[in-house]
């Protein structure tokens, strides 16, 4: 009888080393997200660490661009991805600016708001500078803000190498399927010198509301509105 209870005894502290272990495993895999500083990222919800290889010839897009380690993600934002909320223009851009750099997205669509409060629509709310009453691209999925470049907030960092490469690796991709709405710190745009022909707002106003993060847009549900 003893015997019998220590065995069992021993048999249970085996297996809860075991699920400890494998918790253990679990909540250091990928907690967190490369691209995206502590906290911020949606983590291993989508359980990219059990596959092996990685996305295969089939893959979308979207699951590529999910599955890329230079790419992160909110929650909310990632969540807009999987929906099919996210135009594809926009993810292939994405895709372009991850091949030189990580980036971590904020928003898309769920979750933006421009005035605190005010619920997003489709044009923008009167208040939000000389933009008010265009269209809201990221109530219709054209439009990302991303707010951290390889591991540094844009905001602050305007001139950073790595921020400026993001520019220029957008301005890169061809006029016609480059965003034309990309908007960002006042330094960074004058640093990069690009124009409303390469897709790129230059109002005062704008500059001043976009100086801790970029937006990249497109204005129009087809094509671009990019010359250069």
């Amino acid at each position: 009888m003893i015997r019998a209870v220590v065995g069992l005894l021993a048999f249970l502290a085996v297996g809860a080393a075991l699920f400890a272990g494998a918790f253990w495993a679990v909540e250091n895999v990928r907690w967190e997200e490369p691209a995206c500083p502590r906290g911020v990222g949606h983590g291993f919800q989508d359980l990219r660490w059990l596959e092996d290889g990685g996305p295969g010839p089939d893959a979308t897009p979207v699951e590529r661009l999910l599955d890329r380690p230079s790419f992160g993600a909110t929650s909310e934002a990632a969540g807009d991805l999987r929906g099919g909320v996210v135009d594809e223009r926009l993810v292939q851009a994405l895709l372009t600016v991850t091949g030189e750099h990580s980036v971590c997205v904020q928003v898309f669509k769920e979750g933006h708001y421009f005035l605190p409060g005010v619920e997003d629509g489709p044009v923008i709310p009167d208040g939000y500078g000389e933009a008010g009453g265009l269209t809201n691209t990221h109530y219709f999925g054209r439009a990302a803000d991303v707010r951290w470049i390889d591991g540094r907030p844009v905001g602050g960092n305007g001139t950073d190498p790595a921020v400026l490469g993001v520019g220029r690796a957008l301005a890169a991709i061809p006029p016609e399927e480059r965003p034309d709405q990309i908007i960002g710190p006042r330094d960074w745009t004058a640093r990069l010198g690009y124009s409303w022909e390469h897709g790129w707002i230059t109002a005062e106003d704008q500059l001043d509301l976009h100086d801790r993060h970029i937006h990249i847009g497109y204005r129009d549900e087809e094509g671009t509105n990019n010359t250069r």
